[in-house]
Order: structure tokens, then C-alpha cells, then sequence
């Protein structure tokens, strides 16, 4: 989608107005002559690069009635800088920082000179599955510094809106937003909750240790917090403070891990002579159909569609695959 106003103010203040979500723009008293708005697709994410003159706009209540939008809006300032304020917060964003704002509180954002920007739009079930690990929290505008991993994610922006032109099928949109979303998440949960200084360097670790363990068995159909505990000479109770520290759970690690290695299986060449069904038990699945909806749940399209849109083979039946004897969990 491109917007480029020509006729009057009053027009191209209506383009503002629509862009992204719904909100009301004033302009500044001198001419407002350009504003213009790419929007590329990721999967369910929304990323829209704007240049635009000197700006206000504001989401009130009634836009908010009007639209029902409460996603979570992330803001990268490539030019200029924007005024924001939110629940009585104020803040400055500047170019090599980012901010994020929720979409269902009523916000304003003063941008005082002419700017280029990229807004990113995440549905509020994703960013508080996927970013926030599911962890009931209120999270208001938050403006996070440049340091860390944050060049990561705005390079990547930056990346996706300057270079790529949206260009990617189905499958890489969906492989580089889950990718982009657990960067994400890595840089807000580690602000949220920064780690105690006494404590990072044995807690990090310990973390390393067990991550390192799962990936060598996260596939064993008996793996349970328990024996996860018991070879890392730690209680269960003790394992899960530390995954919960890190925004997830034992369990919801092990089956997006197993999830994400069906998926490489099920793109992978070298696998195509194998049935959804014995991809799914290979990764830790004892259903194929429980495999399936979860499949689809988190990356948005069944394995067999993947399969299919990733070029290779198309699945040979499940009910073939269930006629071949097979070790029952």
C-alpha cells in the first residue's frame, strides 16, 4: 500500500488518519505537503515505513471504540524524533532507540519536525504470547535504549521496509517474524525484569546448561521437568523460577522446540519420504492430529500446506503412515 496525497491538507491529514490504526491528526500551521506509507506483510505482523511532515496525532477513546485495534505498536525513529505520551507518561523518542506503545490506550505523538519512521503493528494475543512468554503483566509505553540487542531489531526493521520490499513467500514470512518476535522478547523481558548483578553470571549458567541439555533430548517422549531437574542436579521447583524468569515454561519450551523441529523436518528435503505422522513421533509427538492443531496454532498454516509451499513432497497420508508398525509411547 502506498499513500502519497495530492489535493488538499484536509485530505492528506485523512490519509494520516487511517494509516496504521485510527487516530486524529492535527497538522502544525504550515503547510502540510507530504505524507506517504508502505505497508509489508510478515506473517501477522504489520510494518508500515513513513515520511511524513510535522505532525500530531492522537487515539482517543472513540477511535479505539470505533476500530477494537489493541495491538501492541512498536516505534523506530530513522529520522527526526517523536514526543509521545500515554497514561501520563511522556517521553522523546530519538533514531537508535525504540518504543512501544499498546494500541488500546489512548495515546498522542508529536512528531515537531519533518521525520522518517517505521511502525510496527503486533496483534495483542501475539506480543503476549510470543514476546511477553504469556506472563500476566500490564505493560504500558515503554521507550527502550539502543543498547543490547536493540541495533538487532531496528537493523532488521530496517531491513525488512529499505531492502527486502517485501518480497517473501509465505514460508519465509513466517520463519523470520517467529525469529523476529524471539529477539524481541529477548529485549523486553531482559528491561522488564533486569537480572540481579550478584546472581547473572551463576544464573546464566545454570540456564545455559539445561538449554544445552534439552537440545540434545527435547525429542525424548519421556522427557518431564522432573528427570529434566534431576540431570541438571537442580529441584524442580528451581527449574521453573528459572524458566519463568525467562518469560515461558518448562513444558511450553520443550513443545515450541519440538514444533519448530517438525517444521525443519517437514521442509527438509531429505525428509520427504516421511509421513507427517512419523515426523510428528520422531520430534516427541504421540499424536499426529494433536501435532497438527498445535502446528497450525503457531505458525498459522497446517504441516501439510508447509510441506506443500516449501516444495517438498506432498504428504503421502497419515493413515499410510499409521499402517507402518511403530513404537507406541
Amino acid at each position: 500500500m502506498d499513500i502519497a496525497a495530492t489535493s488538499g491538507c484536509s485530505s492528506r491529514l485523512d490519509d494520516v488518519s487511517s494509516a496504521v490504526v485510527r487516530v486524529h491528526a492535527y497538522d502544525h500551521g504550515q503547510p502540510f505537503d507530504h505524507y506517504s506509507v508502505n505497508c509489508i506483510k510478515l506473517a501477522s505482523l504489520s510494518i508500515y515505513c513513513i515520511e511524513s511532515d510535522p505532525v500530531t496525532v492522537c487515539r482517543r477513546d472513540e477511535d479505539i471504540l470505533v476500530d477494537r485495534v489493541f495491538d501492541m505498536l512498536l516505534h523506530v525513529q530513522l529520522e527526526g524524533t517523536a514526543e509521545i505520551t500515554q497514561s501520563g507518561n511522556r517521553f522523546v523518542l530519538g533514531q537508535n532507540a525504540l518504543a512501544i506503545v499498546p494500541g488500546g490506550i489512548p495515546y498522542s505523538v508529536n512528531y515537531p519536525e519533518k521525520d522518517r519512521k517505521i511502525i510496527l503493528r503486533i496483534p495483542h494475543r501475539v506480543f503476549h504470547e510470543r514476546v511477553l512468554g504469556r506472563e500476566v503483566r500490564d505493560f504500558g509505553a515503554t521507550i527502550i535504549d539502543g543498547s543490547g540487542l536493540v541495533p538487532a531489531v531496528i537493523c532488521l526493521l530496517k531491513s525488512l521496509t529499505l531492502e527486502q520490499g517485501g518480497g517473501l513467500n509465505e514460508v519465509e514470512q513466517y520463519t523470520l517474524a517467529d525469529s523476529f518476535l524471539g529477539l524481541l522478547g529477548a529485549v523486553v523481558r531482559s528491561r522488564v525484569k533486569p537480572p540481579s548483578q550478584d546472581s547473572e553470571k551463576n544464573h546464566s549458567a545454570r540456564l545455559c546448561r539445561i538449554l544445552s541439555y534439552l537440545e540434545e533430548n527435547f525429542s525424548d517422549h519421556e522427557l518431564t521437568p522432573t528427570k529434566i531437574a534431576e540431570a541438571n542436579f537442580i529441584s524442580v521447583r528451581h527449574l521453573h523460577g528459572l524458566f519463568q524468569q525467562c518469560g515461558t515454561t518448562v513444558s511450553k519450551w520443550i513443545w515450541d522446540r519440538r514444533l519448530k523441529a517438525g517444521r525443519e523436518d517437514l521442509l527438509d528435503p531429505a525428509m520427504s519420504s516421511l509421513t507427517i505422522c512419523e515426523i510428528a513421533y520422531r520430534r516427541g509427538f504421540n499424536d499426529s492430529a494433536h501435532f497438527s492443531r498445535a502446528f497450525k496454532e503457531r505458525f498459522g498454516l497446517s504441516p501439510g500446506s508447509l510441506r506443500i509451499k516449501g516444495g517438498a513432497t506432498a504428504e503421502r497420508g497419515c493413515a499410510a503412515g499409521l499402517g507402518r508398525s511403530s513404537p507406541r509411547a
